[in-house]
């Protein structure tokens, strides 16, 4: 890259920072690059003023969500307890695991509060393929956004810097479409993963002097794995990944092919984002600020340092629909607490464990992540959980739990829905009464025999 690039895009990052997001805050009532500029000073904190600044903001999110989130309220009066019973993270053990169940059944009359700004519904299948709807509005996507862009700029991105994402949102439409314009966002999809779509990509990558690649793990591999094989060896600034499991090989082949160090990070679509990696090091740092990490076991009892446990999610802020002890379905271990080499006074996760995804192959070669299938399913309401099975390539089957609204012409639509970027995948569906649940105590979205000999998953 020239001197005059690099200057330009100096310029544009200075630019955006100062005058462009800042005013979109204020428009969109995000207060994004607020909330950054605070996280770029407070990740220096040390632990004892991060432990006294964590404290504060969970006091203050106990006693909102007693005054005005019914659900919590009953919970805590159901235990006896007061907000003055909670004003630490270990004290939060007093208080009952929330888990999906429990949250859907009182939605959204008793799990939600006015804030003063719109709101709006955003649909996720989890990490067991079971329908969940939480509710957010733009303060709330401005906070764990903050916290996200904090995790690109350790991969050492700056605003201002041109990345290629790929993602299953296709219709790039208002909000997105704005964001990918002012940060310099060329989005591909994460469903397209045939050679001549990986070839495209690698040639945008190019064409703009791009140096930040983020997205999925599975589908960036598999650009990896296209560009070892065209011998393209441009070297990146990062990889930044996020969404399902990055598995040691995936690694391997994308620092390799690019030359440069994977960046993973942990988030939850239910508005946090949860940990990522600062380059030191396999393990995370948490957003101490942001979220309380638990590690319980089936029981909700505390799990000993380096075992696994079930992750339970605290936000610290508040939003519309407050998330307290939630039960995400995830499962990880707790870090070394010792300090970091980096230097940042955070938490530290030492692995994500729990999150074992597969790739579909279609007859024509494309590869169709995890993520293809959440997206689809995510709209179809009137289906409880859903599992995807492949052993040939030539088709799928699809294990679905009916819900309510349910009818002989749910299964046509879903296939429709699903062929609609997969023409030549069989697909049969299968209406069973439950998804059974694997040995890491997750439901997985897919299990595909196929996709893992082709990925070289063992």
């Amino acid at each position: 890259m020239n001197r005059l690039m690099q200057l330009d895009r100096r310029c544009r990052g200075l630019l955006l920072r100062s005058v462009v997001l800042p005013l979109g805050d204020v428009a969109f009532g995000q207060r994004m690059m607020k909330r950054l500029r605070f996280l770029e000073q407070a990740q220096w904190w040390d632990p004892e003023r991060l432990e006294t600044a964590r404290s504060a903001a969970l006091r203050q999110l106990i006693q909102t969500a007693y005054d005005q989130v019914p659900f919590y309220r009953n919970l805590m009066l159901e235990k006896g307890l007061t907000p003055r019973d909670i004003t630490t993270p270990e004290e939060l053990r007093r208080m009952p695991i929330a888990t999906k169940d429990l949250l859907r059944t009182g939605y959204p009359r008793l799990t939600t509060r006015n804030t003063g700004q719109r709101t709006y519904e955003n649909r996720t299948s989890g990490s067991t393929g079971k329908n969940f709807i939480v509710l957010e509005d733009p303060a709330t996507a401005g906070w764990h956004r903050a916290s996200l862009m904090l995790a690109f700029e350790w991969s050492g991105w700056r605003i201002g810097e041109p990345q290629l994402q790929t993602g299953i949102t296709y219709d790039r439409v208002g909000q997105k479409r704005l964001k990918d314009l002012l940060l310099g966002c060329y989005y591909v999809s994460a469903a397209a993963l045939d050679d001549a779509s990986l070839d495209r990509n690698l040639q945008t990558i190019e064409q703009h002097s791009i140096g930040s690649l983020w997205g999925y793990p599975s589908s960036i591999y598999l650009m990896a794995l296209r560009a070892a094989k065209r011998g393209w060896n441009r070297p990146l600034k990062s990889v930044v990944t996020w969404g399902d499991n990055l598995y040691p090989g995936y690694r391997r082949a994308i620092e390799t092919a690019f030359r440069t160090r994977v960046y993973d990070t942990y988030g939850c679509s239910e508005g946090i984002e949860v940990a990522a990696q600062c380059g030191y090091g396999s393990g995370y740092h948490t957003h101490a600020l942001d979220v309380v990490v638990e590690y319980v076991d089936e029981r909700g009892d505390p799990v000993a340092p380096g075992e696994p446990g079930n992750i339970l999610l605290t936000r610290l802020h508040p939003g519309p629909m407050p998330l307290i002890r939630y039960q995400v379905g995830d499962i990880g271990i707790a870090g070394d607490q010792t300090p970091c080499p980096c230097g940042r006074g955070f938490d530290r996760m030492q692995s994500l464990e729990g999150r074992d995804t597969d790739a579909i192959v279609t007859p024509s070669g494309n590869r169709l992540i995890v993520h293809y299938f959440t997206g689809v399913m995510e709209h179809f309401t009137e289906i409880d959980s859903f599992q995807v099975r492949q052993e040939s390539r030539e088709s799928i089957t699809l294990l679905v739990v009916p819900a309510g609204g349910f009818t002989p012409d749910t299964p046509k639509r879903i296939v429709a829905a699903l062929q609609f970027r997969a023409p030549d995948l069989g697909i049969d569906v299968e209406v069973v009464r439950q998804i059974p649940i694997g040995p890491s105590g997750k439901r997985r979205f897919v299990i595909s025999t196929v996709g893992r000999r082709q990925a070289g998953v063992r």
